[in-house]
């Protein structure tokens, strides 16, 4: 347990070492959880590359006190849900079919959901969603 807590040692006051030491004893240190806002990811998003109008799902769930809200953002802004792009019950965002026009109608991106309950929030990874370059034929 030393090594992992060693990064602590160059926290000033000297004081916050001790805090952050209780902090770690009184709610547990699971593997890869190190944050304090009893919210952390189970599932995050991956990079991926679609073909146009073919369906995507990224991956988000988040593990916490309940009500937990998920936003996703696309390059940092809020995504809006619509008749294509849901976000499904398990905090996952659900593309029924990907848009490749150049331009603001364009899916691709990177993607990141955001976790938030009444401890705090967190966010994901970015998730770069590229579409496939094959060249489409026309009738």
């Amino acid at each position: 347990m030393a090594p992992s807590l060693r990064p602590l040692a160059g926290l000033r006051p000297p004081g916050m070492l001790l805090r952050a030491l209780l902090l770690l004893l009184l709610l547990g240190s699971g593997p890869g959880v190190w944050c304090f806002s009893e919210l952390f990811f189970i599932k995050e998003p991956q990079d991926v590359t679609v073909t146009r109008k073919d369906p995507v799902v990224l991956d988000c769930q988040a593990h916490g006190e309940v009500p937990i809200k998920v936003t996703w953002l696309k390059n940092g802004a809020k995504v809006s849900e619509n008749k294509r792009i849901q976000v499904l019950s398990n905090g996952s965002l659900y593309i029924s079919e990907v848009e490749g026009k150049r331009g603001e109608q364009s899916d691709e991106g990177f993607y990141q959901c955001l976790a938030v309950n009444k401890y705090g929030a967190i966010l994901s990874q970015k998730a770069h969603l590229t579409l496939s370059k094959l060249l489409e034929k026309h009738g």
